[in-house]
């Protein structure tokens, strides 16, 4: 990702024809050229929201990378539909990794739509 190129955006369809392996290549493919303490982080990252988005969610899942140059971050969200409604969250292991590893993160339940998302800010 570079300016101009602010926004990154894969739709999986089907959780049976994109593997995780697929998505962390897609990754890869966006931010060639990052230091690789960034690629690393980032990578596990989003691999912890995809993860519990196949977990707890149905596809479509839609992964979304967001440059916000204004705030110096990156953000990394993954939405899918859920399976039942929306209740309390608890935050196991996986979550736990993202929470330590970024920023700030969240998760916006909106009809059947759940999106988690972390803030991970640029290294110096």
């Amino acid at each position: 990702m570079t300016a101009g190129n602010d926004t990154a955006v894969l739709v999986v369809q089907d959780e049976d024809t994109t593997s995780p392996a697929d998505v962390a290549a897609w990754l890869r493919d966006r931010i060639d050229g990052w230091p690789a303490p960034d690629v690393l982080l980032i990578g596990v990252v989003l691999g912890e929201l995809f993860d519990n988005a196949r977990r707890h969610g149905a596809p479509p899942f839609v992964i979304e990378l967001v440059l916000d140059h204004w705030r110096e971050r990156l953000v990394v969200s993954v939405r899918d539909r859920s399976l039942r409604p929306s209740g309390p969250w608890r935050t196991a292991a996986g979550l736990m990794l993202v929470a330590a590893l970024s920023e700030r993160w969240g998760v916006v339940s909106q009809g059947r739509n759940t999106t988690v998302w972390a803030e991970i800010p640029f290294r110096d």
